[in-house]
């Protein structure tokens, strides 16, 4: 197998918990945003609105505003940015949704996913949070209604950066195995384990065993 940088990236991505307060250089921010713009969407409807949150004090606001309060996310604050991702659905999709088919949140996924490889492939670390309380978070940042919230990433130099992105990509793109359970990442953040490619992959049409097994 050829070395990939992309899948070397791919491989190396964590949920990012812990980081350094420093400031992410303006280019990089940018390029991260260039690649959220590029991103494919249904009927290049290109629902999403994105809001890069700095302000310590809304971060702070944006950390605390959980369900019941339950499981804050005091890590957050330390993130110098926070990226909040929204949807402006076009009317198509909202037709879509009548029919019960959310084109929209897959278009959100998508572009979700091009900024955290962009971010990885740039040193940065970032995480998926969708445990946050959507009307204090509205209200806070003066998010009109017509958007829909989504999800937050927060984005920022990991805290610990022994393992640099350049030596990770360098590392990744050059060894063909796949990912092992415990291999450190960026921010030195272990893999989880992850299923096996034939539980996950079928080929033609599903049989069903006699014991209820799929193969």
């Amino acid at each position: 197998m050829e070395a990939s940088n992309l899948l070397a990236v791919i491989r190396y991505r964590r949920s990012v918990r812990e980081y350094d307060p420093r400031p992410i250089e303006q280019w990089k921010v940018r390029a991260v945003l260039e690649a959220a713009r590029l991103a494919p969407s249904s009927t290049n409807s290109q629902p999403w609105r994105i809001l890069v949150v700095t302000d310590p004090a809304l971060k702070d606001g944006m950390a605390r505003a959980t369900p019941a309060g339950i499981n804050r996310h005091p890590w957050m604050r330390d993130a110098p940015a926070i990226l909040v991702l929204c949807a402006v659905k076009s009317g198509v999709q909202k037709f879509a949704q009548l029919i019960g088919k959310n084109y929209h949140l897959v278009d959100m996924g998508i572009v979700g996913e091009h900024i955290v490889l962009a971010a990885a492939e740039l040193g940065l670390g970032t995480c998926w949070v969708g445990w946050f309380h959507k009307s204090r978070v509205r209200k806070l940042l003066g998010i009109p209604l017509a958007w829909e919230l989504v999800c937050l990433l927060p984005v920022g130099y990991p805290k610990d950066c022994s393992l640099p992105a350049g030596e990770l990509l360098a590392r990744h793109a050059s060894d063909a195995s796949t990912q092992r359970e415990g291999e450190p990442g960026i921010g030195a953040v272990p893999a989880k384990a992850r299923l096996r490619l034939d539980e996950v992959v079928f080929e033609n049409k599903m049989e069903r065993m006699k014991d209820g097994t799929v193969h």
